[in-house]
């Protein structure tokens, strides 16, 4: 018997798509947009989580990657992927800060059986023991290779100093000696964790009618337990100003700042988003025309501020050579802490938003990808359809009142020679 809770339905921007919510016995979120169009359809199933509450670094990474290596009914990754790929589709996974997702596309007549598969990795997987300790060994190469990259190096250090004491103080990666310890309990063990009805939302866009579909995808997702996956929220601020130094092997000088910024709920949220663009989004963007053309310091330079649980930060980072980091450093927080905007910076930076945005939902697996991380984030989902009007709506003083209340102190780290 279908037991669904009728939420929502709305008539979605883009295209007049619909967009419907439901919500399962058990807590599972599903958002479900109809579209029209070549028999394509693509999904993200999100699982609140990510880095918080890991016992051991690294751990969630690792399940996620072995969730795609064999099930009891699909033995092998080859036979994971293959009801997908006979049709030309794909399915993913991968884990983050915050989450992690399992993501597919495939034809409408392959969905049924796609979500089966799912269903098995719902239930099912086998966590073979030569698939761990084989990806494990991948797992600790991936952190080798980022620390030999330049500005990844200097990610890591920054987050040992910018997060210490959070769940983002290491990378989703973890760490070489957490990695060694990692059992297929602990694996059975996280994914018992995070994977409660309550903490999953399931994003669906295609050419699918979604009262036919509800029956497969509550027979698929009602298959989760019931319960809620509590983060704990640990917010800290950057109260000082700090620089750390680290020398490493390279020709180049690598250095990226960290400084305080609104959380997602904030009414400076979209603010921030603007004068990230403003600062580092671009050959138009200040860090570019001033940091590169005007001082020729820089072989690159830009900014982000990505949507964060808790501990919100902006990030500015540039590369260049050894002889020019004292004053690139000095330069970088000047042009970040500069609160002189002009009309026409925020009008093209809205404008830069607003167009990579629409862009970036040109496939039915963004679409999908958005409706769910803007769920899964706290935000819901209709943010996505909210996010251009928020955007537009920033005003030049709202950009103005925004930096002068967080732009204060910063955290760098340098990476050196």
């Amino acid at each position: 018997m279908l037991f669904l809770v009728f939420l929502f339905v709305f008539v979605f921007a883009f295209g007049g798509s619909k967009v419907k919510e439901y919500t399962l016995e058990n807590g599972v979120k599903l958002i479900l947009k109809e579209t029209k169009g070549k028999g394509i359809v693509s999904g993200v199933i999100f699982f609140k989580g990510g880095l918080h509450g890991e016992e051991k670094k690294g751990e969630t990474h690792l399940l996620f990657t072995m969730l795609l290596k064999g099930t009891e009914k699909y033995p092998t990754s080859s036979d994971i992927s293959y009801p997908f790929e006979k049709f030309g589709g794909y399915l993913y996974s991968s884990s983050g800060d915050d989450f992690s997702e399992i993501g597919f596309s495939t034809k409408v007549e392959g969905l049924k059986e796609g979500l089966l598969v799912i269903k098995d990795i719902l239930t099912a997987p086998l966590f073979k023991e030569e698939d761990l300790r084989r990806e494990k060994e991948n797992q600790k190469v991936a952190i080798k290779s980022k620390l030999e990259r330049g500005m990844s190096y200097a990610q890591e250090e920054l987050r040992k100093l910018t997060y210490k004491g959070t769940a983002y103080e290491t990378s989703p990666l973890g760490r070489e000696e957490d990695l060694e310890k990692i059992t297929r309990e602990d694996l059975l063990r996280r994914y018992s964790d995070i994977k409660k009805g309550s903490n999953v939302v399931v994003a669906l866009v295609g050419d699918f009618n979604a009262e036919e579909v509800l029956p497969l995808l509550e027979e698929v997702f009602s298959v989760i337990p019931k319960g809620v996956y509590e983060i704990e929220r640990k917010d800290i601020f950057i109260e000082k100003n700090e620089v750390r130094r680290v020398n490493r092997e390279g020709s180049q000088a690598t250095i990226l700042c960290a400084f305080n910024a609104p959380q997602k709920d904030s009414e400076d949220y979209y603010a921030f988003k603007v004068f990230n663009s403003i600062l580092g989004e671009g050959m138009t963007s200040k860090l570019f025309r001033v940091l590169r053309e005007q001082k020729g310091y820089a072989y690159a330079t830009y900014s982000f501020y990505p949507t964060r649980y808790h501990s919100p930060r902006l990030f500015a980072y540039i590369g260049t050579s050894p002889e020019k980091r004292e004053r690139a450093l000095e330069d970088l927080i000047k042009v970040v802490s500069d609160k002189n905007f002009t009309e026409e910076e925020i009008r093209l930076a809205k404008s830069k938003i607003v167009g990579d945005f629409l862009l970036d939902h040109q496939t039915r697996l963004k679409q999908a990808w958005y409706l769910g991380f803007f769920e899964v984030m706290g935000l819901g989902w209709r943010a996505d359809e909210e996010y251009p009007k928020r955007i537009e709506s920033v005003s030049l003083e709202e950009v103005k009142k925004a930096v002068e209340k967080y732009i204060n102190y910063h955290h760098c780290v340098v990476v050196e020679p």
